[in-house]
Formats: C-alpha cells, sequence, structure tokens
C-alpha cells in the first residue's frame, strides 16, 4: 500500500424481551424491550439478520472457524461483552469446543460488594440506574445483596492503568505516558508505551516516507484495539484508501488511526479504553490483503508507530 492522504493530519415487574429491529442501511440490531417500547439501545450493530435470540445468559460452545468478533456478531452483541464475560484478553485466543458465556445484551457482568448501592454501580460504570434494574428484573427499590451478580448494560471494564492519570479538555482520562508523546522528532519513549494494536506480529510493511503507517496482517475478524484511552473522532468509510477506518483522539495532539476494518464496533464521540476491542480487521479500501493499517499521529505529523507501541 503505497501511500495515504488525509484530509486531518496537519420495580414493578414488567415483561423485558429482546427483540431485533431495523436500523439503517437495510441491517439489524438487537434491543431490549418493555411492553412494546425500546428501552436500552445496543452498542453493536449486526450486520445480517438472524440473531441467536435468548432470554438471558447462556453457554455457546465455540465452534470451528468461529472467532470472538464473528460469536458477537451472532449474538448481536458487542466483542468486548465477550471478551469480558469470560475473562478473555486482547491476546486470548478460543478453540473449538471452549464454552463461553453470552450475556443477553452488551454489557459487563459485575460482582455486587459490600456497601455498593445501585446508585453506586451505576455512577461506577456511567450508567443509568434505570438501566440495571429494567435488565436484570430488580425490584423498583433497587435493592441488593452482596455477592449478586447483576448485568450492567453498556457497561465497560474498568481498566488499571499503572501510570499516573492526567485529565484533557475533553474530560477524558489519560496516562501520564501521552504527554510525553506529543513532543514530535523526540527519541523513542522509555517505560510504558501504547498498546500493540491487534492479534499477531506478523508485519507486512514497516513505517517510511513513503508509507504513512505500519501493517499487520492476521485473518479476517481478528479484533483491532484501542491503543491507549481517547475518543473515536472519526468511524465509518474513508475515500483516501483507508476504507473502513477509526480515528481515535487521545488528547494532547495525540491520535491514533486503524485502517481497512471489515465491521466497526464504535462510532463517532465514543469513549474509549486502552485494550477496548473497536473493531475487527478486514481488507477494505486500499488494500492487498486482510490486515491493519496502523498511524500515530503527533501535532499532525505521522511518525513511526514503533516507536510508540509495544
Amino acid at each position: 500500500i503505497a501511500h495515504y492522504i488525509s484530509s486531518d493530519v496537519v420495580r414493578p415487574e414488567k415483561k423485558i424481551t429482546t427483540n431485533t429491529v431495523p436500523v439503517d442501511g437495510g441491517r439489524s440490531a438487537s434491543c431490549l424491550t418493555q411492553n412494546g417500547e425500546t428501552i436500552i439501545k445496543p452498542s453493536i450493530i449486526a450486520n445480517k439478520t438472524g440473531l441467536v435470540e435468548r432470554s438471558g445468559t447462556v453457554e455457546y460452545i465455540v465452534k470451528a472457524g468461529d472467532t470472538v468478533s464473528s460469536i458477537a456478531q451472532n449474538f448481536g452483541i458487542s466483542v468486548n461483552t465477550v471478551l469480558w464475560a469470560n475473562n478473555l484478553g486482547a491476546y486470548s485466543f478460543i478453540r473449538q469446543g471452549d464454552k463461553l458465556k453470552i450475556l443477553p445484551i452488551s454489557g459487563i457482568i459485575h460482582k455486587v460488594a459490600s456497601g455498593e448501592s445501585l446508585q453506586k454501580i451505576a455512577d461506577k460504570y456511567d450508567v443509568s440506574k434505570d438501566k440495571i434494574v429494567l435488565a436484570n428484573g430488580l425490584e423498583s427499590d433497587g435493592r441488593l445483596t452482596v455477592g449478586q451478580m447483576i448485568i450492567v448494560p453498556d457497561g465497560k471494564k474498568i481498566a488499571s492503568v499503572s501510570a499516573t492519570k492526567t485529565t484533557n479538555n475533553s474530560g477524558v482520562r489519560l496516562p501520564t505516558i501521552i504527554k510525553n508523546l506529543v513532543k514530535p522528532g523526540s527519541a523513542p519513549i522509555q517505560g510504558t508505551k501504547m498498546q500493540w494494536p491487534t492479534v499477531g506480529y506478523r508485519i507486512t510493511q514497516y513505517y517510511s516516507w513513503r508509507h504513512t503507517g505500519l501493517d499487520i496482517a492476521n485473518k479476517i475478524g481478528t479484533p483491532l484495539y484501542a491503543a491507549e484511552d481517547g475518543v473515536v473522532e472519526k468511524a465509518g468509510w474513508n475515500n483516501g484508501g483507508y476504507g473502513n477506518m477509526i480515528l481515535v483522539n487521545h488528547g494532547n495532539g495525540v491520535k491514533t488511526r486503524y485502517a481497512h476494518a471489515s465491521k466497526l464496533f464504535v462510532k463517532v464521540g465514543d469513549k474509549v479504553s486502552r485494550g477496548e476491542a473497536i473493531a475487527a480487521m478486514g481488507s477494505t479500501g486500499r488494500s492487498t490483503g486482510p490486515h491493519i493499517h496502523f498511524e500515530v499521529i503527533i501535532n499532525g505529523r505521522l511518525l513511526n508507530p514503533l516507536n510508540y507501541i509495544r
């Protein structure tokens, strides 16, 4: 892939059911409804109809050819929901015969600790208390017991980062490491770096003046991970050769780009965490095979990603 040009470089108890509803582009999405009204919007849109219906958490046995991405799509939930529910990490592999826990909606399982109230849990994950009540069929007063397992709709795993954190103007908490990245032309940073953006280390093309990023190849559907905390600035099709791509703004002049994706799991404005699956590898746009074209942009300059990731 030769060169990329982009303009941005410089309870009362009520019946709750899961339904499939049409969305833009002839696609479908899974959502929770109560008495015919949608109460929880899906965090990921499935690309095909025929989602697997279930009323609660189910066990799924991995089949030949399955990927975390394909399983999530079939059940109409986010990739991260599958990863978090099964204690899978960014570099975990699944094999035929593995048993996976599948939640009824996108979100995360939370075990109630001593002293926790429903409001505290809602605040912790930055979600509505009412959504938690409805998704778990709780009493209207939201009473919980220690050790109780509840689903937090649209909740995200809270990453623990050892580095000291700071906050940018958008309110996004960022590791100190980001502050060290904003100096163009500086020597490669020492210590903690941004996360490797996918599974596998097969580099098919390195950074150069003609090639503004790093190409890492793997199978279509392989998860692509946010290299650091940030906010999605762009997500969608790009006519400049990137195909389906995501641009994440990490604050302080630092951005990362993830190109040629087959599916996108986030939208513009979403806050993402380091290591969160934000897309699936593909070969869209100007591409010769399934891979991610990964770019690091600092103060408008495209720099060698290998100096900033590990």
